[in-house]
């Protein structure tokens, strides 16, 4: 049976220094863009507005936490992974630029590491991993009545667009990545919510899956709004500090200025954290945090793209050729993930109770299903513990299909309505 993740346990020592390098299975170059037949799709998300730093460095605010809920740590001689297996995680670590690495299996963390310079309560920026985040925010928001749902329009909250195509974009469309909307202009007016609404309409809203830090941004900025105060505070107090997670920092546009939600940074374990909320369906201690059938509808596939949910990437079904860089399927298949830059990653398989956490220094070339299925084949088979594996593992699975195409559309703006 799967332990609560917040039983007290001891606390893990600092992990060894160690990075991870994930190779090049030779599948060639960059992730295919969406195509019309919804067969592949451009999950890299581009850095968000350039915010301007003073001499001191950039304004931060606080996403206030708690101590930190203690997390179960396995004892060295009680792990759920081989000592060949960690061997053979630790010879690839020597070799890259990964920051941390935290595995979580059997009810516990059963390994933790960290790079030369890092401890393990720096706060250590997501590079991506923000967009499920405030999509997780969202249904919260949405199920504690902030917001009346997902389909309003960005003009209820956005009066600068009440007359302007993009006003009728809605904030699912801003959560799943088919806004339309091109990259903010990098004025250096320190001014986040007027370079936000600046941000071009390129296509037709629900025509185009494209996941982008815009949508991250403006989608904390209709937060912020809705409920009348700033982000940092609206995040913590309806998720970060019931996810038991230590105080987190956000990027300011400037001293006292608006947050810019694409610039959370957080220690290691609480960005595992995350995954393990996604592990005990959006429970924390068995009290509902965020909305379980929120977090279902995030991890089923698009009609855009067959392995995108909302901000959430599937491991099923495997294709070479398709829209993921996985030489090979995933050991566990229910696998899904939050995808951020260049391998920052953090996997989820319910079935096996498995969460890993992998941040540091962007790998150009990224397998995904490299790091999850070597952490798989070394865990131990032990009498009384859960297997990962699941009634019908090994039979034949269903053909992969493709999902309706989305029709062709002119990459032009919207007609204003009258």
């Amino acid at each position: 049976m799967r332990r609560g993740f917040l039983a007290a346990a001891a606390v893990l020592a600092a992990g060894t220094a160690a990075a991870l390098l994930l190779w090049d299975r030779g599948d060639g170059g960059p992730r295919p863009a969406a195509g019309p037949d919804g067969t592949s799709t451009a999950i890299v998300l581009p850095p968000g507005p350039a915010l301007p730093e003073s001499a001191s460095g950039p304004a931060l605010a606080e996403v206030a936490g708690t101590e930190g809920a203690l997390l179960p740590v396995a004892a060295p001689d009680a792990r759920s992974l081989d000592a060949a297996g960690l061997e053979a995680i630790a010879e690839v670590a020597r070799r890259s630029g990964t920051d941390a690495l935290l595995i979580w299996h059997d009810g516990a963390l059963q390994l933790e590491q960290y790079g030369p310079n890092v401890r393990p309560f720096d706060r250590l920026p997501g590079r991506g991993l923000e967009g499920a985040v405030l999509a997780m925010l969202a249904g919260r928001a949405v199920a504690d009545g902030l917001l009346p749902s997902l389909d309003e329009p960005l003009s209820r909250w956005l009066p600068e667009w009440a007359s302007d195509p993009r006003g009728r974009i809605t904030l699912r469309q801003l959560a799943l990545g088919t806004s339309g909307l091109g990259p903010a202009p990098t004025d250096p007016a320190d001014d986040l919510p007027a370079r936000l609404l600046a941000a071009p309409l390129q296509v037709v809203p629900g025509s185009r899956f494209a996941p982008a830090a815009v949508e991250t941004d403006l989608l904390g900025l209709v937060l912020a709004r809705a409920g009348g105060r700033p982000l940092p505070d609206h995040l913590s107090d309806r998720l970060w500090r019931p996810l038991g997670a230590r105080t987190a920092e956000m990027r300011l546009d400037r001293a006292g200025g608006a947050a810019q939600a694409s610039s959370l940074q957080a220690a290691p374990r609480d960005w595992l954290r995350l995954g393990l909320l996604i592990l005990e369906d959006g429970a924390v201690g068995g009290a509902s945090l965020v909305p379980a059938d929120w977090l279902a509808e995030m991890q089923r596939p698009t009609p855009y793209a067959r392995n995108d949910g909302y901000r959430v990437r599937l491991g099923w079904p495997h294709d070479r050729n398709g829209p993921l860089r996985a030489a090979e399927p995933f050991i566990e298949p229910d696998m899904v993930f939050l995808a951020g830059e260049g391998g920052q990653r953090l996997y989820v398989s319910r079935a096996a109770g498995l969460v890993v956490l992998r941040l540091g220094q962007p790998v150009a070339t990224w397998d995904e299903s490299a790091l999850p299925n070597l952490i798989a084949r070394a865990v131990v088979a032990v009498p009384g513990r859960k297997s990962s594996a699941r009634p019908g593992a090994g039979q034949e699975l269903p053909p992969i299909t493709k999902p309706p195409p989305v029709p062709a559309v002119e990459a032009v703006p919207l007609e204003p309505q009258p």
